[in-house]
């Protein structure tokens, strides 16, 4: 009994050695590259289009009687609505071009392992830049009163680890997930001269007080040659989810939607004077390198 025992034990451990060369070999690796894009870089859409920036400096207002009633903050960042009502509340004396929030371009490169048979691991570097959005100019009979320029960069290397389902011989989708390392930050450059223009109706006896008062909050000192930027670091969770083909012995296309859960707090240190003494010398604001990413890319066997 115990021979016949160990006899099977040996079989076992036989079968089980002659099987792992074959696990291994059947374990597929691959190279791969995409290109997609990501949209609300930033999660800035609101501020550039509806919300603005608040400044930490104040302005008297007055309510409808004519009393002084308090304060109001004034605007260190335009939104693109109120600009877009002044220009069709003023005859055309101010013209306004708007692009709302920013879209990026992401640039992916990889490596991918399947292990067992149904999951996976990988490892991805992403680059992602803005490529349209996030520019909003503004002119008073015909000068540049104020002009934003938005700007945009993340690097994301994610490793995830996921499972893998054929749904024919020739196609497969999964889902993933992991942790990734971020580095990046968005940027603000231009004027803000809003405040030059109340002051120009004012002294041309304009009494239109929607106008007025549509322009009487921007920022005082204007804000000139403004140039703030931002700059995070840090780890945190992500996943994705995709499908892939073959299009041929060794290639396969993909596409695929991972979402990237990247905050930090940032600090900047704007330049100009109207900046500085609308926001502070060095102000905190979150940075949101996070989002989703929708690529189209290819993968080869190696």
């Amino acid at each position: 009994m115990e021979n016949t025992m160990i006899q099977a034990a040996k079989r076992t451990i036989a079968t089980f050695l002659l099987l792992i060369p074959g696990v291994f070999l059947e374990a597929k690796t691959y190279l791969m590259g995409s290109a997609g894009l990501q949209f609300d870089l930033g999660a800035l859409g609101s501020t550039i289009s509806t919300d603005g920036l608040d400044s930490s400096s104040n302005y008297a207002t007055t309510d409808s009687t004519g009393t002084q009633n308090g304060v109001l903050p004034r605007l260190a960042v335009i939104p693109e609505n109120r600009l877009l009502t002044l220009q069709h509340s003023s005859n055309g004396l101010i013209s306004t071009k708007t692009n709302g929030g920013m879209t990026g371009l992401t640039l992916s490169l990889g490596y991918e392992q399947d292990f067992g048979k149904a999951f996976f691991w990988r490892v991805n570097a992403h680059y992602t830049r803005k490529i349209m959005g996030g520019d909003t100019e503004a002119k008073f009979a015909g000068q540049s009163f104020y002009h934003m320029t938005w700007d945009y960069n993340a690097i994301q290397v994610p490793v995830n680890i996921g499972i893998k389902l054929s749904v024919s011989e020739d196609a497969a989708v999964y889902i993933g997930a992991g942790l990734h390392y971020f580095k990046g930050g968005w940027s603000l450059a231009g004027h803000n001269r809003l405040s030059d223009v109340h002051q120009a109706l004012v002294d041309a006896n304009i009494t239109d007080t929607t106008v007025l008062g549509l322009v009487s909050d921007g920022t005082d000192p204007s804000a000139v040659w403004e140039n703030t930027k931002f700059n995070v670091s840090g780890i945190a969770p992500n996943w994705l989810i995709g499908a892939q083909a073959r299009i041929s012995d060794k290639g396969h296309i993909y596409m695929e939607m991972e979402t990237l859960f990247s905050f930090q707090y940032g600090i900047a240190h704007p330049r100009s004077e109207g900046g500085i003494a609308g926001l502070a010398p060095s102000v905190a604001y979150p940075q949101v390198l996070g989002g989703t990413q929708y690529r189209f890319g290819y993968k080869h066997e190696i």
